[in-house]
């Protein structure tokens, strides 16, 4: 995962987040910082205790692990400690008091160098690339094939196994970060579709598209859009 020399990467972004039409408050957490190269979203557990604090503790321990002087490869490495370091902490929370429950969470971080990306995920929160007017999933989804249920989460057990992904960035290529919200109200042709159109406001645009279609759910979405200098 070395980055080779070359153009300067240009990166905007732009996120949006509603709350769930049955929550009383939002269960999802979200972090985009360009210059340290990291977007993270998460999605607290619904139906367990403190799914806000869950995704929150995350989002807020993979923040404090990005580093602007650090190397792609040294990032990617912090930001997996982040979460394997989340996860001990809330799940100690829940042995030190089991009748409370668990507090869990998923979360999907994307670092970005400058030339690569890689994608860091525990649950079923999602990576999407859009490249050449084709949507492509990045990650894939801990989380049973009939029902759903999570096969995995941060703060779930002692251990977690965080998967990893690295893909080679080109000129004009969008990344969409989403939690599971999104695709409860719209098909990924839909999604697509939208981004094929790469509208102002576009991560509103999903996130009202997703909850006109019939989403209940938290939805939140993190855009990026990869440019380069010459």
């Amino acid at each position: 995962m070395k980055e080779a020399v070359g153009q300067a990467i240009l990166l905007e972004a732009e996120t949006a987040s509603s709350r769930g039409r049955n929550h009383r408050q939002n269960e999802d957490a979200c972090h985009v910082d360009i210059e340290g190269g990291l977007v993270v979203v998460a999605d607290g557990m619904g139906g367990h205790r403190d799914g806000h604090l869950a995704s929150a503790a995350v989002v807020a321990a993979l923040a404090a692990s990005a580093s602007q002087g650090a190397t792609f490869q040294e990032r990617v490495e912090r930001a997996t400690s982040a979460i394997e370091s989340a996860n001990r902490i809330l799940y100690e929370q829940h042995v030190a008091k089991p009748e409370a429950d668990i507090m869990g969470t998923t979360v999907l971080a994307v670092v970005l160098g400058a030339r690569h990306a890689c994608c860091l995920w525990v649950g079923d929160s999602r990576l999407y690339l859009f490249r050449s007017h084709c949507l492509y999933l990045l990650s894939e989804d801990h989380a049973e094939a009939h029902g759903g249920a999570l096969t995995q989460a941060v703060g779930s057990a002692a251990r977690v196994e965080v998967d990893r992904r690295v893909v080679e960035l080109q000129d004009g290529d969008v990344l969409l970060a989403c939690t599971d919200g999104l695709l409860k109200g719209m098909s990924e042709d839909d999604v697509a579709t939208l981004l094929g159109h790469n509208d102002s406001v576009l991560a509103e645009r999903l996130v009202a598209k997703a909850v006109a279609g019939g989403s209940k759910d938290d939805v939140t979405v993190a855009l990026v859009w990869v440019r380069y200098d010459g």
